[in-house]
């Protein structure tokens, strides 16, 4: 039976859009540049900052797994057994949400060790999170592909959100604008499908009590 709880975490993923957003828009403010002496400064005076942003990135990207439970239950319920479509499409939103954990971690390395790394090392730093953010990039499609499957074969969701999905996944395997599916496309596909789970699944129901029957 859906319980209160299982109807309202399905929102999770509502829930971590907002949080990336911010996240994002932190650490483009704080961490600037794109030459080591520049980024070092951007560790000496928004070292603060840019460790919020990624708390903001982390709390956003444990609300997407938290959401990933509540997408795979409605996958393998739709699928039913074995549930390989669902496991993939869970699976690979793990491991994608894995590596993105780590795509702020290299900043918040530099603006806590800000007084003892030189200009190099800064600038090092930085371009490190790409390689997690390109990997994010490649990852991803696992769950989007499954997802269409989901939509287009198993009627998980309508067929557009199942197009779209492919769409993403796709997009996320062209290097050049792979980065745009990654930052804008996947919170606007995470925002439509966290409505729609809660949109659909049943609000729990109260029993009635049992009528008292006559006595005597």
């Amino acid at each position: 039976m859906t319980t209160k709880w299982d109807r309202w975490a399905t929102l999770s993923g509502a829930l971590a859009v907002p949080f990336w957003i911010a996240a994002v828009i932190l650490i483009s403010v704080k961490a600037e540049g794109s030459k080591g002496p520049k980024i070092l400064v951007s560790y000496q005076q928004h070292s603060d900052g840019i460790l919020l942003a990624g708390l903001l990135w982390s709390i956003g990207v444990l609300l997407f797994i938290w959401f990933l439970g509540s997408l795979r239950t409605h996958y393998l319920a739709t699928e039913g057994d074995p549930g390989r479509i669902a496991a993939l499409a869970y699976g690979g939103g793990i491991a994608a949400s894995v590596i993105a954990m780590l795509i702020p971690v290299a900043d918040e390395v530099g603006a806590l060790n800000k007084n003892d790394i030189d200009a190099s090392g800064a600038a090092v730093l930085h371009h490190f999170s790409d390689a997690f953010f390109v990997a994010t990039e490649y990852t991803l499609p696992i769950l989007f592909f499954s997802s269409a499957i989901m939509a287009l074969r198993y009627a998980a969701f309508p067929k557009w959100l199942g197009w779209l999905s492919a769409v993403i996944g796709i997009v996320l395997l062209i290097g050049p604008i792979g980065w745009a599916a990654l930052i804008f496309a996947t919170p606007i596909w995470t925002l439509i499908v966290s409505i729609w789970l809660w949109r659909r699944t049943e609000q729990p129901s109260t029993a009635p009590e049992p009528a008292l029957g006559p006595t005597g």
